[in-house]
């Protein structure tokens, strides 16, 4: 299918849902979502380095991940974590499911030295008021606080400071924060609303605005960044009325 088709079916299926015919089309969007782009699951080692690759390209963290380290929780499947093409652009592929699944790199660097996050995602409709994928930021007070040996890490050290970048049911509630309570973490709504899913959306957000409103009490002077990545919410989806929630996510980009 090609980029203008697949533009006027998003499109289309975009506008039959802010005309009250959105629970009719939640399904057809989410199906467009996973079913219109050319996809292969990463059952073999290459194929998983596509995904990653395509996540964050270690030629974009230069000087940031020399090792070209991996964090994977969780057990990446065709179901859920394939390649794709998108509007001929690669993609990844990512559909919630039963277990957590977080797929990113270690990074050791100074928040202040690669202060700005960016991203392309597009997204699929869901249920409750969180889209399940989004993107995890991880922070610490110290260098390299994550065992480099630990390639399938399951429980962050203490001291690791974690930022979601969600998306939320409400457009009206893009820009809010909520605060880091316990095991759960800071949450900041990066966009949302039924108008916007379906659509390629290329994001960016300033990483030292959003330590010090999650974190007011922390400065950021020792403040590192530790691992970026894209993450899924486990749940059970088989009774929510709509297809399993889906989302294409590539091209993370730490930048300076």
């Amino acid at each position: 299918m090609s980029g203008p088709q697949l533009r006027r079916r998003f499109g289309a299926a975009s506008r039959g849902f802010k005309a009250a015919r959105g629970a009719c089309l939640a399904g057809a969007v989410a199906a467009l979502l996973a079913g219109c782009v050319t996809a292969s699951g990463p059952g073999r080692v290459g194929d998983m380095q596509s995904v990653m690759a395509t996540l964050g390209p270690s030629s974009l963290f230069a000087g940031v991940d020399p090792g070209d380290r991996w964090l994977i929780v969780g057990t990446p499947s065709g179901d859920t974590a394939r390649m794709a093409t998108d509007e001929g652009l690669p993609v990844v592929l990512i559909t919630a499911g039963s277990d957590e699944l977080i797929l990113g790199r270690r990074i050791d660097q100074h928040l202040l030295a690669a202060p700005y996050l960016t991203w392309s995602w597009k997204m699929s409709p869901h249920p409750g008021a969180y889209h399940p994928v989004r993107i995890a930021v991880g922070f610490a007070d110290t260098s390299r606080p994550l065992d480099p040996k630990d390639v399938t890490l399951r429980d962050l050290p203490d001291g690791v400071r974690v930022l979601e970048l969600v998306w939320n049911q409400r457009a009206l509630r893009r820009g809010s924060l909520d605060m880091p309570n316990g095991d759960r973490p800071a949450r900041y709504t990066v966009r949302g609303g039924a108008e916007s899913l379906g659509k390629r959306w290329q994001e960016g957000v300033d990483l030292i605005s959003l330590h010090d409103r999650a974190w007011p009490g922390l400065s950021t002077s020792h403040t590192r960044i530790v691992f970026v990545a894209a993450r899924t919410v486990p749940g059970d989806w088989r009774n929510t009325g709509m297809s399993v929630p889906a989302a294409l996510v590539s091209d993370l980009r730490l930048m300076r």
